[in-house]
């Protein structure tokens, strides 16, 4: 199907309010409304829904429709220009339908509701029709085309069941997913295969080894707190038996380096899924990030019915060729037509890929499964050697006579015409040869967060014009971040020069990556010189400066801005309120707000308990310690502040108590010991006695290597 898209992006305000801005095919709108759901609404949801609390079927249909209608209502009813947009936007796209491609990520506590049972209660749920699909979109570069994939579609299947973790009824999962799958395996269609050895450097052999379309994992996933990380448990390959926590980040890493790979499904069981939190949210995020264009995953815990019908019809209608988002929304039809449940909202689509295709085929001829192979077809049949001799002269016989007869027909019957014969293969020496010339950046040694330009220059080495190429800078193989631009075209033996700016969050060294016709739209004499690495090492000898005038992300922050749980954990940052001792304020919102025309502050929400209200601000260091700090406050009234530094980034004994320094309303106060002794620096406790912190600037020291 030629989808259409109907972008909808939720997203929490520092007020408690919500913005709603959407981009359609006939225009864009936004609102700011207050939130429809109370927590506990969002509690009570969250546990119909996700069967944690047991209701009858009929009450959670009803508790399904509920939600999706409120969910409607506040989404595309809630202002009359979006509403408009919505049914002008079904009214262009017909036949082709429309897809909702969601963005929740920074949507605060809507964020955990299942926005799959989106309803609108003249249509009835968005999700079950092929025509209105819902899909969670990352709205970053896609580098990875549809691959031309002969059949049959090879399926990845992983199976993790450590000891130490609860037990997975994980060889029920593998014959379900064999049963789901096996006409299409009789057909031709689709091969399965099993990975038993769930270690991280068994995935990567077998990666090594064969080529893959489809990965598909059946374990646990789980959720580290401290870092924001979705976690997956994999087995130890030192014992099987024993659980070895592999990030998502890793799993991407492993995975995004094949390029056949498109599709990952996680049949993951949320051993320790928070109230805010979902463990796959990090996982996926991860895995799209590096390219793979779509990744199925489960929002709650599906029963083992649901899970066989929707592995059928999912895996039947891809097989089809048929758009992602198409196979997920006949899938959830299934369960909905089977099961007759509210269990079909259960997957989530996150997809990166702006047209859903995943896999095209290169040929009618080719899309065919062919059952039998080639020295199958040549081999002399076996009934055929058991021919009597006579039986054979016989047959010899009968065709010389239709031989004759066929030459006899020659003179009556005119001769087929001849075939068109098939294009001539392009000579290399008429087409483009696109390469990745000169990579230049300034400053050469940029610090920590710090912005610096990048100049690349695509240059074209053949004798024809390329047309118009996509090209890619991926800022590093770890880092989930790009750019993207695009090139109308290059002369032979032009070049073309683009530039823009970028800045890393934390020391050491990046190995970025350009691509030139990342897309595959140029057909060249030498796609060999399309990539090249480029090393960018950081300052260690500059300090990290973050002023919060900018996100880690690149952008400049528009306040007032509600910070999110781990918006600055790409800089290995994370900020939150409230004593070692006492966690109650540690949800606490922090905003960034304009302290004058020059400076952006960090501090507390206005809706923040009174209670939380004088507790210490606390700055994570994620990863990697520091060696120094130093921090800029402003005060809104006089009062005593002091500064803790910790070594553990769970508390302990302070490394670092600063005397109580009295501070007056308005004026600018600095702290900080930068006297150069040696310390390893996890945590910074920021108390201020009857105020909340304002912080305006922090300067990191980065622990140096010894010689």
């Amino acid at each position: 199907m030629g989808y259409l898209n109907f972008a909808v992006d939720v997203s929490s305000l520092p007020n408690g309010r919500y913005r709603i801005r959407v981009s359609s095919p006939v225009g864009e709108a936004s609102v700011d409304l207050d939130s429809p759901f109370t927590p506990p609404e969002i509690a009570n949801y969250l546990a119909i829904l996700g069967r944690t609390q047991r209701v009858s079927r009929t009450e959670e249909l009803a508790t399904a429709r509920e939600l999706g209608q409120r969910l409607f209502d506040f989404a595309i009813r809630g202002s009359s220009d979006i509403n408009a947009a919505y049914i002008a936007s079904l009214e262009r796209a017909g036949a082709n339908g429309l897809r909702f491609r969601l963005t929740v990520d920074n949507a605060g506590d809507l964020r955990q509701l299942p926005w799959e049972y989106l309803r609108d209660p003249n249509r009835d749920f968005l999700a079950l029709s092929r025509l209105t699909p819902i899909v969670r979109y990352t709205p970053q570069l896609d580098v990875r085309p549809p691959v031309a994939i002969r059949y049959p579609i090879r399926v990845l299947v992983m199976i993790s069941a450590p000891a130490d973790y609860p037990t997975l009824d994980v060889e029920g999962e593998w014959r379900r997913l064999n049963e789901a799958t096996a006409e299409l395996r009789t057909r031709g269609l689709m091969i399965l295969e099993r990975l038993d050895s769930a270690t991280l450097i068994a995935l990567q052999r077998r990666l090594r080894r064969s080529e893959y379309h489809v990965f598909h994992y059946i374990g646990h996933s789980d959720f580290d707190p401290a870092t924001g990380q979705g976690l997956l448990a994999f087995e130890s390959e030192a014992d099987e038996t024993k659980t070895q926590v592999i990030t998502g980040e890793a799993l991407g890493r492993e995975l995004g380096e094949e390029t056949t790979l498109r599709l990952i499904v996680l049949n993951s069981c949320h051993s320790a899924r928070r109230p805010d939190t979902d463990a796959l949210q990090g996982i996926s995020s991860s895995l799209v990030a590096r390219g793979l264009p779509a990744v199925v995953a489960m929002q709650f815990a599906i029963s083992d019915s649901a899970a066989k019908v929707f592995a059928e019809e999912f895996y039947r209608v891809l097989a089809e060729m048929s758009p992602i988002d198409t196979a997920v929304s006949e899938a959830r039809r299934a369960i909905a037509n089977r099961l007759q449940n509210s269990e079909w909202a259960i997957p989530v689509l996150f997809m990166r890929s702006d047209t859903g295709i995943l896999f095209s085929a290169p040929s009618a001829d080719e899309t065919r499964p062919v059952l039998r192979r080639v020295d199958e077809e040549t081999r002399p049949h076996p009934r055929a050697a058991a021919l009597p001799r006579p039986t054979v002269l016989f047959g010899l016989v009968a065709l010389i006579a239709i031989a004759i007869l066929v030459g006899l027909l020659r003179g009556v019957v005119p001769a087929p015409s001849t075939p068109t014969p098939a294009p001539p293969t392009l000579d290399p020496a008429n087409l483009p040869d696109l390469q990745v010339g000169s990579v230049r950046i300034s400053p050469r040694r940029p610090a920590p967060g710090e912005i610096f330009n990048i100049s690349i220059t695509f240059t074209n080495a053949g004798n024809a014009d390329t047309g118009a190429f996509t090209w890619s800078w991926d800022a590093s193989a770890i880092l989930l971040d790009a750019v993207e631009g695009r090139v109308e075209n290059i002369l032979p033996g032009a070049s073309k020069s683009i530039s823009f700016s970028y800045n890393y969050g934390w020391w050491g060294e990046f190995d970025s990556i350009v691509n030139a016709d990342v897309g595959s739209e140029v057909a060249e004499s030498d796609e060999r010189n399309n990539r090249r690495q480029f090393p960018i090492t950081l300052a260690d000898d500059l300090p990290f400066v973050v002023d919060f005038s900018l996100l880690p992300n690149n952008t400049v922050v528009e306040t007032p801005f509600r910070l999110g749980s781990d918006d600055f954990f790409p800089w290995n940052l994370d900020f939150t309120v409230g004593s070692l001792a006492d966690a109650g304020c540690i949800d606490t919102p922090l905003d960034l707000v304009d302290q004058d025309a020059n400076d952006v502050v960090l501090t507390l929400g206005a809706e923040a308990a009174p209670a939380c209200v004088t507790q210490p601000l606390n700055i994570t260091i994620i990863r990697q310690p520091i060696a120094d700090v130093q921090l800029e406050i402003i005060p809104t009234q006089a009062g005593v502040v002091t500064l803790r530094l910790y070594s553990n980034p769970s508390g302990g004994e302070p490394i670092f108590v600063s005397a109580p320094q009295a501070v007056n309303a308005g004026e600018q106060v600095t702290l900080g010991t930068f006297d150069g002794q040696p310390r390893l620096i996890r945590r910074i406790e920021i108390s201020l006695d009857n105020q909340p912190v304002r912080l305006t600037q922090l300067t990191l020291l980065p622990v140096l290597q010894s010689p």
